[in-house]
């Protein structure tokens, strides 16, 4: 049974809360957070006990999952890896390469497992786009595009760049981590930014120009501040068009042919990477998402927002 401190109990903290109570080797043992109520209503659904200082709940834990607002991510993690808990920590990883390369060595030097959730990963829809991709069906892949399109969630501490990271690493990170898990290492962006939210401090609309290692080119496109939701992915290759949302069907467009949808298992993603840590815990195996990995799609997102800071094509 791995006994497990969930630090941070607001919407994320909880949803995890859940889905780990659904684990038969994984027994939540402390919920902290730095409000009370929110520590006691997580505790008392997993007959937890409750806190609100991470440090007092390391003594009862195997492992932690660290689901705070990114600037704290470094400091809880790292405690916890010095103290020779495995940490899950949610996406982004941290706010700079530097904290990402502390928390990697962290894990290194206490032998323990640092995943970090990228959950879209662990859906069958990321692993069949990998697939088609991978099997020559699209032929070579020439452009890639996601446009991520909605409101901005109602965390408040999303609105400050400080504290969130903004929406790039925040949130479009899932998007750019796909990318990079179907198309490989990108090589070089340039990016523009505008804020048109009134009050925020992150830049709440981005677009991108991607080169990848193998040669795509690509565009990302999100904004926090439209009125209107919408989330498409695709791809255009030398022998045919794949066009997708995230998580459902997948519609290829062949050169001359019939287009073809597959239809991914629909699975409940967070449920799936918490199993799959625990597992790796209870196992003594690998967790599937490397941390470097993680790192490298936190460098392409700080890298967007630099170019479109500095006005520079910026090589990653």
């Amino acid at each position: 049974m791995v006994k497990i401190a969930l630090v941070g109990c607001g919407g994320i903290g909880t949803n995890h809360a859940n889905k780990l109570i659904q684990i038969p080797d994984a027994k939540i043992v402390a919920a902290v957070d730095i409000i009370p109520e929110r520590a006691e209503k997580v505790a008392e659904l997993a007959n937890a006990k409750a806190f609100t200082d991470y440090r007092d709940a390391l003594p009862l834990a195997d492992a932690v999952w660290v689901c705070t607002p990114p600037d704290s991510h470094r400091d809880i993690s790292v405690d916890a890896l010095n103290a020779n808990k495995h940490v899950f920590c949610e996406k982004p990883m941290a706010l700079s390469l530097e904290e990402a390369d502390a928390m990697i060595e962290a894990a290194k030097t206490n032998d323990r497992l640092l995943g970090i959730g990228y959950c879209l990963r662990f859906l069958p829809w990321a692993e069949k786009c990998k697939e088609i991709v991978e099997s020559g069906e699209l032929g070579d892949i020439t452009v890639a595009w996601i446009a991520r399109m909605s409101s901005i969630p109602p965390a408040p501490w999303l609105k400050d760049q400080a504290a969130s990271g903004g929406m790039l690493t925040e949130q479009t990170t899932h998007n750019l981590d796909w990318l990079r898990y179907v198309l490989g290492d990108v090589a070089e962006v340039t990016g523009l930014s505008k804020t048109a939210l009134p009050d925020v401090t992150i830049q709440d609309n981005v677009v991108a120009v991607l080169k990848f290692a193998r040669g795509t080119i690509g565009q990302i496109m999100a904004s926090w501040s439209s009125a209107s939701n919408w989330l498409e992915s695709g791809l255009v290759g030398t022998k045919g068009v794949l066009r997708t949302g995230q998580g459902g069907p997948i519609t290829v467009y062949p050169v001359g042919g019939e287009p073809k949808t597959y239809e991914p298992e629909r699975i409940d993603m967070y449920l799936k990477e918490d199993e799959v840590f625990i597992d790796s815990i209870v196992n003594n195996s690998p967790y599937p998402l490397d941390p470097a990995e993680a790192k490298e799609s936190l460098a392409l997102s700080l890298a967007i927002l630099k170019s479109a800071q500095t006005g520079q094509t910026i090589t990653i």
